[in-house]
């Protein structure tokens, strides 16, 4: 095998739907020879998320910490977040910062904010507010004008509007919170990863929070308020298309549940990974979703 037919092979078995076992012998001996060419931790970070994804591991953090041995900031960062928040059944915060402090000395920024965390909360460190703060407004200065949605714009702006919303800068808080609002929402557009959907709860609740509350009533064209009206039991519509669709959240026993075209679902979070119109995710077409209100509005289709 050469250089150019492993690389081939790897493009290749990205265009099998449903790989078979020999495809994927080929693609991961393919990896590994340009691993043992090339030395590209690249290669080892993507090889690693291969084992994640069939549950080995101990493989997975096998080349994981061949790569960061390399300095690759990527396995810095998946290392720190595997042992912060104990992705495979272990929760080593000691582990965490020390990866997050490596990553952090490259430059990471998803390494960054996740230290200022640890300061803050405890972790491994003892609790440190003021280490905490002077973190994330380091990082924000580093990321206010992002350029890519992978960057942690939003995750870095809903901590940095915490800290403003305590000095008593309110208003700088909620424009900080509409711009990770945004952010966040287009990188929903494009991947509803569970753990952007819980970041933009937290977002859209914390500005409901410190906002100048309207009432829930009030027709709305914000398909991302459905984070706030969800919590309360009612049938709620939105407009698409110059359609009506319509949710409808019931609670029993304290318990909710969202229920939309003849399937329910357990959290708007849920909803939001899941649910579907015109067999496209609701989080690809938020931009088109507009007129939110409840059952005690009359409904004006659109012209």
């Amino acid at each position: 095998m050469t250089n150019a037919e492993a690389i081939k092979a790897i493009r290749e078995y990205y265009d099998i739907e449903n790989p078979r076992e020999d495809d994927d012998i080929l693609y991961t001996e393919a990896l590994k020879f340009l691993i043992e060419e090339t030395q590209d931790p690249k290669y080892m970070t993507e090889l690693a998320w291969y084992y994640c994804a069939h549950k080995r591991f101990d493989i997975e953090i096998k080349y994981l910490e061949l790569a960061a041995e390399c300095g690759y900031v990527p396995a810095f960062e998946e290392l720190g977040y595997m042992w912060y928040y104990g992705q495979h059944g272990v929760q080593d915060y000691e582990k965490a910062f020390h990866y997050f402090s490596k990553g952090a000395e490259k430059g990471g920024l998803w390494c960054k904010y996740k230290l200022a965390d640890m300061y803050r909360f405890g972790c491994f460190v003892p609790k440190d507010e003021a280490r905490y703060c002077q973190i994330i407004e380091e990082v924000y200065e580093e990321i206010k004008h992002p350029t890519r949605l992978n960057q942690p714009f939003p995750e870095v702006s809903l901590r940095l509007a915490g800290i403003r919303d305590e000095q008593g800068r309110t208003d700088e808080a909620i424009d900080l919170l509409k711009k990770a609002k945004e952010f966040m929402a287009e990188r929903l557009s494009m991947d509803p990863f569970w753990g952007h959907i819980e970041v933009m709860g937290r977002i859209v609740r914390f500005l409901d929070k410190i906002s100048i509350h309207v009432p829930s009533r009030f027709p709305s064209n914000d398909f991302y308020d459905l984070f706030i009206f969800t919590e309360t039991p009612s049938k709620y519509y939105m407009g698409y298309r110059g359609r009506r669709l319509e949710l409808e959240v019931i609670e029993e026993n304290g318990e909710k549940a969202i229920g939309y075209n003849g399937k329910w679902y357990r959290s708007f979070e849920d909803f939001c990974a899941k649910a579907e119109v015109d067999g496209k995710k609701f989080t690809s077409i938020y931009d088109e979703i507009s007129d939110i209100r409840d059952e005690a509005y009359e409904w004006i289709p659109f012209l």
